[in-house]
Parts: C-alpha cells; structure tokens; sequence
C-alpha cells in the first residue's frame, strides 16, 4: 500500500474524525490508493494524447473533471516545483514545497505599472448598396473614368456611347505555368495511367 494507516489516521484527525479502527483505515487507505491509481492513469491519457512525456497540473486537472471531481486550484506553474524533506521526529517522510520569501517593504517600494490603454473602437461603412463612400478610412480610388477595366470613349457629341472592357493581364508563378502545363498535358494524353 502506498498510503499507511497512520497517514490515513492523521488525516482523519486533521478533519475532525478522533479514532478510526484498524479495519476502517486499511479500507480507506486501499480506496484512496485505486482512486488515485484512476486518475493518474486518465491523466496518462491526456499527457499522451498531447504527445507529451511530462505530466502536468493541467492534465491532472483534466482528469479530475472527467470524474466529476473538482480540480486542483493554485498549483499551476511553469516551472517544476523544488520539494524539501522536513526534519520530523517521526520515521516517516514529509515533503514539502520551499516557497520563495517576498520582502514586503520593497514590493511596497516599488513603481506601479503603468496603466493599460482603455480598450476602444470605431465602426465605419466599407461600402453601401455596392458604392464606397468618400470617407478617411476607405481608400482613395485613383481615377473614376477608369474603373475595373472598362474604358470610356466619348462621342462627338460628349454622351459616352462605346464601352470598351481593357484586357487583364494576370500574372503566374513560374510553378504554377509549370503546374498548369503538367495538369494540361496529363488530362490530353492517352493514356490510361496520369
């Protein structure tokens, strides 16, 4: 067992339970000991499936709240832990967690961190019924005659009459021409395997 009766007896007497029988102290050490043997293997689960080989807080957590039980709260960190082995009169072993000491003056002493900038936005139109309007934000359009490759050409008489669409030139990567040839070439040919 890796939990002993006099571990599960202190406990008890820690919460408020005085004496317990040998019987019922075995029972419990053996249930505390299956139900941790459960969650750190549904732990294992989360840390694997995480393709991770260190087992975190986070997926003890995890698996705490597969069981329904509540998480652990204000162990998380991203360093590991340094545990200590306190000096007892008693045989058996007491670890503990060396936490670090704050001087209290100077974090006092200290300058506050500057404030945040308040969070803020502005909202503006792109473009109404398809035209965009002249705004700030919208971008400036470089000339009205000549929009998305039609060309106007006036008549003698001033009324736009012929509507002339300019030719596109689109430009392609030397990969995708050689892609493009490829695909072209292969769909062609007669042969049965591409």
């Amino acid at each position: 067992m890796i939990y002993s009766k006099a571990t599960i007896k202190s406990i008890s007497e820690s919460i408020g339970i005085p004496r317990l029988k040998d019987g019922i102290t075995t029972a419990m050490a053996q249930d505390v000991e299956y139900r941790l043997h459960e969650i750190i293997v549904e732990a294992a689960k989360f840390m694997h499936h995480s393709r991770r080989t260190k087992l975190t807080v986070g997926d003890v957590n995890r698996a705490l709240r597969v069981r329904n039980v509540e998480p652990v709260y204000g162990f998380e960190s991203g360093r590991p832990s340094k545990f200590h082995r306190a000096q007892t009169g008693i045989d058996d072993d007491v670890f503990y967690v060396d936490d670090e000491m704050i001087d209290l003056d100077a974090a006092l002493d200290e300058a506050l961190p500057s404030v945040p900038p308040s969070v803020a936005y502005t909202a503006h139109w792109l473009a109404i019924e398809g035209v965009q309007p002249r705004i700030q934000q919208n971008p400036v359009e470089a000339e009205p005659d000549v929009q998305a490759g039609v060309k106007r050409q006036n008549t003698s008489n001033g009324a736009d009459a012929v509507e002339t669409i300019l030719e596109v030139k689109h430009v392609l990567s030397k990969e995708l021409q050689l892609y493009y040839e490829c695909i072209t070439e292969s769909l062609r040919s007669s042969d049965s395997v591409v």
